[in-house]
């Protein structure tokens, strides 16, 4: 029983002093930078009170007259940055009438590139090949919270892939990675390789980093301020620029698939889409020629057909036509013979 009490003891003081830990990026010192949309601020050290005033003094102008703006403060143990109030004067606020620095406002600003980390270059906006480890990249000015102390980050990056679903964190090298509260160190953030792309969907990934610290993604949801510009890559094993024509010689025999080529494909390929076309067309009318073959057809039937080949073998047979004409000698030779005989006979 002794134990079980004393590992309760042990992970209440854990659980107490990760949170008081935690709170720390909320703890503002005199003169420390807070940033539009963040809540739940605690100013009291520096001197605010309840109900004391700050002042801001615009650029330009003397501290020695009254501040361009005042303003109460309510709650200094839970203060507000308002966009509303504090946009358009930023810098410097001071207490008033004592004149001590308080804080020092600033817009967020957040953008996020994802970087191939196996072939070594920027793939925001391009391709990756699927298997690569990637690392996401984020640029802001809300690392500067990190004077305040603290284990807490800042940012969560969302991951979308492209049937929609969001990932709260990926699988990389290292093991598991989770995609929220990840902490900034410099202006320029690099997660390293925490992504494996091995396995995962083909197609279009998007990618947006939004600050999460204090809830400023919250309160001040503008592009490029509390939410990055949203990125895309593409995720797949073939470089689009080597696939698209290998897909027009597949498409070309199908007419339906020719306009779906002019929309996936670069101008460049409207040559190999009209170069399988002109094989077609030579076969037609390669078709179309036989059809003269007809004229063929009567010219053997003439020849064997002409029966007027005999008429040579009647000629033989109409060359002894002239033997006629012997007739009247052999006539003649027999008038003649009687003719004697009937001389003879003659008494």
């Amino acid at each position: 029983m002794k134990y079980s009490l004393a590992g309760l003891f042990s992970l209440l003081m854990i659980l107490f002093c990760a949170s008081q830990a935690s709170g720390d990026l909320r703890t503002i010192s005199p003169g420390g930078t807070v940033f539009l949309g963040e809540e739940g601020l605690d100013i009291s050290a520096t001197g605010v009170m309840n109900g004391g005033q700050i002042g801001w003094w615009a650029p330009g102008s003397s501290r020695s007259s009254d501040p361009t703006e005042l303003m109460t403060v309510s709650s200094p143990d839970s203060f507000y940055v308002s966009p509303s109030a504090f946009s358009g004067k930023e810098g410097l606020w001071y207490s008033w009438p004592e004149g001590s620095p308080v804080f020092q406002v600033k817009r967020p600003q957040v953008s996020v590139r994802v970087y191939d980390e196996t072939a070594d270059f920027d793939a925001t906006g391009k391709w990756i090949p699927r298997g690569d480890a990637v690392s996401f990249r984020i640029s802001s000015n809300v690392y500067e919270a990190n004077s305040r102390g603290g284990p807490d980050g800042q940012v969560d990056i969302v991951l979308t892939s492209p049937e929609g679903a969001k990932y709260s964190s990926v699988s990389g090298p290292s093991g598991s990675f989770s995609l929220s509260g990840i902490p900034l160190t410099s202006s320029l953030t690099s997660t390293g390789p925490v992504w494996n792309t091995g396995g995962v969907t083909v197609g279009t990934w998007t990618v947006q980093a939004e600050l999460s610290m204090n809830r400023i993604k919250d309160n001040m949801p503008d592009t490029g301020a509390g939410i990055s510009s949203p990125v895309e890559v593409l995720i797949q094993n073939i470089n689009p620029l080597i696939k698209a024509p290998v897909a027009i010689e597949i498409g070309t025999p199908e007419p339906d698939i020719t306009p779906m080529v002019t929309q996936t494909t670069p101008p460049a390929y409207s040559a190999p889409v009209t170069k399988p076309i002109t094989p077609v067309q030579t076969v037609e009318t390669q078709v179309q020629i036989p059809a003269p073959t007809f004229t063929h057809v009567p010219t053997p039937t003439y020849t064997t057909v002409q029966t007027i080949e005999p008429t040579p073998e009647k000629t033989p047979e109409s060359t002894p036509v002239p033997e006629p004409t012997k007739a009247p000698l052999g006539i003649l030779s027999i008038i003649g013979a009687g003719f004697v005989l009937m001389v003879l006979i003659k008494p």
